[in-house]
């Protein structure tokens, strides 16, 4: 393996664990947002409950002391938001929310320092291997658990042939981050992870000659820059090769590999053992 593919599986592999931060904070955020504010409002309610006698006089204060119901009521319910805020307050601590959040931004901001630094040549690659392996050791509580591992066989896949993984969504196409590679004997596999915000697809192996295959890269440097992968329209010189449809999403136990069958629902497998009949173009 040459030095420059040797980068570029680095480059790819940061940015997808940088894609695994980015869904965790999005997640996370949001949900400590919401705990903060829920906190407060019912701490605001409980007081606001408990101290409405002093608050809106001797006309409260005297119904509250001539009917027992009354007062137990308001009581009650300052206590139940009381518990409800003690409740917030404790899980927020409990998860360590805030602690994460800030390690989660402050790694996807290095790792995104660290992928500029490789994609310029300005870091050798032993370095950045152990500052990739240290980074990702800050972030033990995010689980790769988006990935799964696809493989398959193909025959005849002449000079000038280029496969791809592609997911299909209601007949628009997603290669997948980067060219697959296919070994002498023919065999493949490549771990994926899809983070689609509709949870079934179709998972498809696709040949590209050269020029196809130039104009591929040129969609995922593009989407690279801006943060965001428009649906690519194929161009002459991509063929499907197979096609898995139905698979759905779902949520899994983390592990360092995952088969299609483990990661997905499916009553099929992503395996192609025919020939590749497509010329490569110039």
């Amino acid at each position: 393996m040459s030095k420059i593919e040797t980068n570029e599986t680095l480059v790819k592999r940061i940015r997808d664990r940088r894609r695994n931060i980015r869904s965790f904070i999005d997640e996370l955020e949001p949900r400590g947002v919401r705990l903060t504010n829920f906190n407060i409002v019912c701490g605001g309610i409980a007081t606001l409950l408990t101290a409405t006698p002093a608050i809106f006089g001797k006309a409260v204060t005297d119904l509250v002391n001539t009917s027992v119901v009354t007062g137990r009521m308001l009581f009650a319910l300052a206590a139940l938001f009381s518990l409800m805020s003690t409740i917030a307050a404790n899980l927020y601590k409990s998860h360590d929310m805030a602690s994460r959040l800030a390690k989660a931004q402050s790694c996807d901001a290095k790792l995104e320092g660290l992928e500029t630094l490789l994609e310029l040549g300005q870091i050798p690659l032993k370095e950045a291997a152990t500052q990739y392996t240290r980074l990702i050791s800050e972030i033990s509580f995010i689980s790769d658990d988006r990935g799964f591992l696809c493989s398959g066989v193909v025959e005849g896949i002449g000079r000038g042939c280029h496969a791809w993984l592609v997911t299909e969504i209601e007949g628009l196409i997603w290669p997948k981050e980067r060219e697959i590679p296919v070994e002498k004997d023919g065999s493949w596999k490549e771990m994926i992870v899809e983070e689609g915000s509709i949870d079934t697809f179709s998972l498809s192996l696709y040949v590209a000659n050269n020029k196809a295959n130039r104009k591929i890269r040129a969609w995922l440097d593009k989407g690279d820059e801006r943060g965001d992968y428009s649906e690519f329209r194929r161009p002459r010189g991509m063929r499907r090769i197979v096609r898995v449809s139905g698979l759905r999403r779902k949520k899994i136990k983390p592990q360092k590999e995952q088969s299609v069958s483990e990661g997905l629902e499916s009553d099929k497998s992503l395996r192609s053992e025919r020939s590749v009949g497509a010329k490569g173009g110039s």
